[in-house]
């Protein structure tokens, strides 16, 4: 009796080291989350530099937004300033918006809205004539290189004397400029058949328009509205002059009649 007492004494205290080694494995295991999660939250935000992902950006490259925004790649991502790096791009004329943001442990993510050109003018500086790209808000965003897109119409009318990034056209132009990203948006082909849009301006405010189509040596005098309709309307009428055997040199579709100029014969 007495060695199965020392038996079952044996077994009960052997059994009894279970739970405590089970702790000492969960005390370990919840050490190391609590380190890990610690290094996760701290010491990566803290000590790891930036990666840097710009989004948005098709004719801006990597480096020229870094340079914009002075950004290095040094930058530690705990430390990194999204305001005023946000401020320094949105100074940029080149965009339209602008939202930095950190997403965590160490990215910072730049998305960018560049501004798109809906026309073209002429300036001059330095004595040379040069070309500036305007957006649909009237910001001229780039100066001496013509823009990527093909068959903008050309504004004439407007001086631009010393142009430079960022400057602004007259507010009274930006409904025309938005009609124009919108033809450009839904109807480019229509909006290719305009080589010139001339603004003149009227005695007592306002402007109308002297459109200059692609392939007729006829100019086409309207109001301030350049819409689809519009644009259709006119190449309508122009279509209809062009069938009479007259050397038409000028329509006025202003009046919501047409009236047209023959050229005069040069003796």
């Amino acid at each position: 009796m007495s060695d199965m007492y020392v038996f079952g004494e044996e077994q009960a205290e052997q059994v009894s080291w279970k739970p405590v080694i089970l702790k000492i494995l969960i005390a370990v295991l919840v050490v190391f989350l609590v380190a890990e999660f610690a290094f996760y939250l701290l010491v990566i935000p803290a000590t790891s530099t930036i990666r840097l992902s710009i989004q948005g950006s098709a004719r801006v490259g990597y480096d020229e937004v870094c340079a914009i925004t002075g950004i290095t790649g040094r930058e530690k991502w705990f430390s990194f300033d999204t305001v005023g790096t946000a401020a320094r791009l949105a100074s940029n004329p080149l965009f339209e918006q602008v939202r930095v943001e950190k997403q965590f442990p160490d990215k910072v993510v730049v998305s960018v809205t560049e501004r798109v050109p809906v026309a073209v003018g002429f300036g001059t500086m330095n004595g040379k004539t040069v070309p500036v790209a305007i957006d649909r808000n009237g910001v001229v965003f780039r100066v001496g290189t013509l823009p990527e897109q093909k068959n903008l119409p050309v504004l004439t009318g407007i001086e631009f004397d010393d142009p430079h990034a960022g400057m602004r056209l007259h507010e009274q132009l930006t409904p025309l400029l938005k009609q124009l990203h919108e033809l450009e948006s839904h109807n480019s082909v229509l909006l290719s058949s305009v080589s010139e849009i001339k603004i003149v301006p009227k005695p007592y405010g306002g402007y109308d328009l002297v459109i200059y189509p692609v392939h007729l040596p006829v100019r086409v005098k309207t109001d301030g509205a350049l819409n689809e309709d519009a644009l259709q309307y006119m190449m309508l009428v122009l279509d209809v002059v062009q069938d009479l055997e007259l050397d038409v040199e000028e329509i006025d579709i202003r009046a919501g009649t047409v009236a047209y100029r023959v050229r005069e014969e040069v003796l």
